[in-house]
């Protein structure tokens, strides 16, 4: 019975690492220090991304490899096309160790409406 509590204060303790957010928000952070990362395809990215980010293709084999190498403790912005690659690299990202992850639930889509 301890050891499930435990477990549970672990998975509630660590449900803040990743943060989704909207619009707003991801204009607010693109002016602190946040390091930004687009998951899409290489080609994708070419064809417009927000401001101040980097390309690291989720498709690619040596994606995990490439998130290995950041540093963890930086606080990451991750976003893709419509949220569903972001959120799944979000994931991989919470268990390599980051320590904040922001996920841009709706994308590069949302981005760049209006």
């Amino acid at each position: 019975m301890l050891k499930l509590f435990f477990y549970t204060l672990l998975v509630f303790l660590q449900s803040h690492i990743i943060q989704d957010i909207d619009k707003q928000e991801v204009s607010n952070l693109l002016n602190n220090e946040v390091v930004v990362i687009d998951v899409r395809t290489n080609k994708e990215f070419k064809e417009g991304n927000i401001e101040t980010s980097f390309n690291l293709d989720f498709q690619k084999r040596e994606f995990i490899d490439s998130l290995d190498k950041l540093d963890k403790n930086k606080e990451y912005l991750i976003y893709c096309a419509s949220g569903n690659r972001s959120l799944k690299a979000s994931h991989i990202m919470k268990s390599l160790g980051f320590k904040i992850i922001y996920n841009y639930k709706k994308g590069y889509k949302d981005w760049i409406k209006d």
